[in-house]
């Protein structure tokens, strides 16, 4: 496993996202979680709508159990998504930290993302939250989730914090943050760049990006079947025939898991991005081990990209 220092903190490239732990059992947590400390993934992401806070709450019961696991991991949660709305008002961010902090038995977050863009944000109470939050100790660092460049640039303008990551989607086969770059002057409908430059800007001012859906894809097939899930499944393969083509020969090659060739293809880019996966199956976690070591050469990382359906003009 590879690992980035951040403000003095280690953190593993892969990172285990939560969102999907709320029907599992406690037990089958603390399995979930040792398998990934055992592969080297130290860092999981949370958020406090995950499950209704119950994602948080099963880790707090993982630390009541062994108090030593929380000083073994990096915790990042993410708040400001209500019910259909968003609210990154000062007094909501930290209710909704210490809300966090009680659900997951901790004194401290050590990466508080903030969750969506609110179009009602004012970056002075944002700023006047965070001194709060970094002063009593209760969070460690900052960032952001789903901001575009301009809206991040406006929020550090008035954060004394440096924003430090940014959580997008990109996977090989939605990533519009890398095809609206490789179009440009091109009349193709994918040189409309809606990401607002936001991964060179991310690239530009050291903002660690972290995606996520990083094995997913979406799409309605000609029979009207819509199909929401991982890019290697059976129901996708039709779709992405010559994407899965490309990464079991590839995963041939390097005698890896095609799991660990995708999420080798995240990490293969130079913004040097954290992946985060969401999943809850013990052997997927196992089959991911290798991802960091997967020596992906600029060609087969074109190849990769091609094969899903991208452009190269």
């Amino acid at each position: 496993m590879e690992y980035i220092d951040i403000y003095g903190i280690p953190m593993s490239r892969l990172v285990l996202g939560c969102m999907r732990i709320s029907d599992m059992t406690v037990d089958s947590v603390e399995k979930l979680v040792h398998q990934a400390l055992d592969i080297g993934i130290n860092m999981f992401d949370h958020a406090d709508i995950y499950g209704g806070g119950k994602c948080e709450s099963i880790y707090g019961e993982l630390f009541k159990r062994d108090k030593s696991l929380r000083n073994k991991i990096v915790l990042q949660t993410k708040c400001g998504i209500r019910n259909k709305w968003y609210d990154l008002s000062k007094k909501h961010i930290l209710e909704s930290v210490d809300g966090a902090l009680s659900r997951l038995n901790t004194d401290r977050i050590d990466v508080l993302l903030l969750h969506r863009p609110d179009a009602l944000m004012r970056a002075e109470e944002v700023a006047e939250a965070f001194r709060i939050l970094e002063e009593s100790g209760k969070v460690r660092i900052f960032g952001v989730s789903n901001f575009s460049s301009s809206q991040i640039e406006y929020l550090q303008d008035a954060v004394h914090q440096k924003l430090l990551f940014n959580q997008l989607q990109l996977s090989p086969a939605f990533c519009p943050l890398i095809t609206s770059g490789m179009t440009v002057n091109t009349g193709l409908n994918e040189s409309c760049d809606r990401t607002d430059g936001t991964l060179w800007y991310c690239r530009k001012n050291n903002i660690t990006i972290q995606t996520y859906g990083t094995m997913q894809c979406s799409f309605t097939d000609e029979s009207g079947f819509t199909y929401y899930g991982a890019f290697t499944t059976d129901a996708a393969k039709k779709k992405y025939f010559a994407l899965n083509f490309m990464l079991e020969g590839l995963a041939q090659k390097y005698d890896a898991t095609v799991d660990a060739v995708a999420l080798s293809w995240i990490l293969r880019h130079p913004a040097k991005m954290q992946a985060i996966v969401g999943t809850t199956n013990i052997n997927r976690i196992k089959g991911y081990k290798d991802c960091c070591e997967v020596p992906l050469t600029e060609y087969e990382w074109y190849k990769i990209y091609e094969s899903a359906g991208h452009p190269i003009p």
